[in-house]
């Protein structure tokens, strides 16, 4: 028999590069903004807070948000109601006929954010008052008189906008947990997914880095750009061992930006399972050769010096076993494992031929080779089908969505294992962030 031998195979599958790139109008995220925030902006509701100011305030979403992005800056401006109530103090003490004076004004509230993700994935923001401008200036009605009295709301305002910048800040870290997020689709990476359809297959990814491109914009856009590497393997005929996870790593920064994505999956075909194949499909079959026949009883594949050995017992004109062997590959056309240069192995051919010449007729040969068509195209087209899948329209928290289209599909190595075939099967494609604008 020819000898049992593997070189070096690789065992672990190419490193998996998916480049995301988010290129968002500004326009989608003033929708987003203006569906998710609430009425009421910032709402002071008592006179002795603040160093007892006794002062209210209340201020009111009245208009749509204007957003820019330029110099690593969120700017922005926000139509605002404002409304004041100021206690009439004599003596130290509130008067009991007027317990305030109220009034209101229409402005435009200016921020400038700066975002940035720190390298343990925590967002830090940091946003400061550009000012404001009054579209209609505050007045306090006594009696039948109107009083404009903008000089004593433009006294009051600037440490209220000083105190809705930090509360911004402190919605956005609160409500927005970055790390919390990546951090769980980080974890359920760990889960292997029987992919779906009859054949048993399953898919695990093991991802091992991120890169983050500094968040840049101009022009109605925000641009930001993310590498994740990560190992990818589909086994098949067995369930996947669950993959224990580093920890999240440290955020690396990303030099330059791009929509391409290189998923390299290891797919694994044990030789069980083209046993099977081989038996299902010339099994207890008899071959004629003339007035000669011979019947395969049993079939076992593996490796030697990478090729693919097949050993089958036979009876008939010729009890005993028989080896052949030849060099695996797979067919792009129809996604198989299939077998080329089939021939007996110099060994039997030699103690053969002298007795046996009617055996080299290629008559077995042409059946094994027929019977050696392992259908990749079952598991990879439902790898193919589930990431085309989750790249198209594919909803994330926040309004964010992936899109993308599969370009090519191909497999650049096959490798011979003590226990199987392993072929590194590559997609790749374009893959971007978006922005929808409908509500959670």
């Amino acid at each position: 028999m020819p000898t049992e031998s593997y070189r070096n195979a690789l065992q672990q599958p190419k490193a998996s590069i998916v480049n995301l790139y988010a290129d968002i109008e500004v326009t989608k995220i003033e929708q987003l903004i203006d569906l998710h925030l609430d009425s009421v902006l910032y709402q002071d509701t008592s006179f002795t807070d603040h160093n007892n100011d006794n002062l209210k305030i209340k201020a009111s979403k009245g208009g749509l948000v204007k957003l820019d992005f330029a110099n690593d800056q969120l700017s922005w401006e926000l139509p605002a109601l404002i409304n004041f109530q100021k206690g009439i103090k004599v003596f130290g003490f509130n008067l009991p006929m007027i317990d305030s004076w109220e009034y209101t004004g229409q402005i435009i509230l200016r921020y400038k954010t700066k975002l940035t993700v720190n390298r343990d994935w925590t967002l830090h923001t940091s946003t400061v008052s550009d000012g404001y401008i009054w579209t209609k200036k505050p007045i306090v009605k006594i009696g039948a008189v109107d009083f404009p009295i903008t000089f004593i709301a433009n006294l009051i305002l600037p440490g209220y906008l000083d105190a809705f910048s930090k509360q911004i800040d402190t919605l956005i870290v609160n409500d927005f947990d970055f790390r919390g997020f990546v951090e769980k689709g980080w974890n359920i990476l760990s889960n292997p997914f029987k992919l779906p359809g009859d054949y048993q297959a399953w898919l695990s990814v093991s991802p091992n880095s991120v890169a983050l491109l500094p968040i840049t914009g101009g022009s109605g856009h925000i641009r930001l750009g993310v590498a994740i590497t990560s190992e990818v393997i589909c086994s098949v005929d067995r369930e996947a061992s669950l993959i224990k996870l580093a920890s999240l790593p440290p955020l690396e920064p990303l030099k330059m930006a791009s929509d391409s994505f290189k998923v390299n999956l290891l797919t694994d075909i044990p030789y069980t399972t083209i046993n099977s194949r081989i038996k299902e499909e010339i099994g207890d079959s008899t071959f004629l050769f003339g007035n000669r026949k011979i019947r395969f009883e049993t079939f076992r594949v593996y490796g030697t010096n990478g090729k693919l050995a097949v050993e089958t017992q036979v009876s008939g004109s010729i009890n005993g076993t028989l080896y052949l062997t030849g060099t695996p590959y797979f067919n792009q056309k129809d996604t198989t494992l299939r077998i080329k240069e089939l021939n007996f192995d110099i060994k039997t051919r030699n103690l053969a031929i002298r007795s046996s010449k009617w055996l080299f007729n290629g008559k077995i040969e042409r059946a094994i080779t027929s019977a050696v068509a392992i259908p990749f195209n079952t598991n990879i087209s439902s790898v193919e089908r589930q990431i085309s899948r989750l790249i198209s329209h594919y909803p994330l928290k926040y309004g964010l969505e992936l899109n993308g289209r599969l370009i090519q599909l191909s497999v650049s190595d096959l490798y011979l294992t003590p226990e199987s075939v392993k072929a590194n099967v590559v997609f790749s494609g374009n893959l971007s962030l978006g922005l929808t604008t409908k509500k959670d």
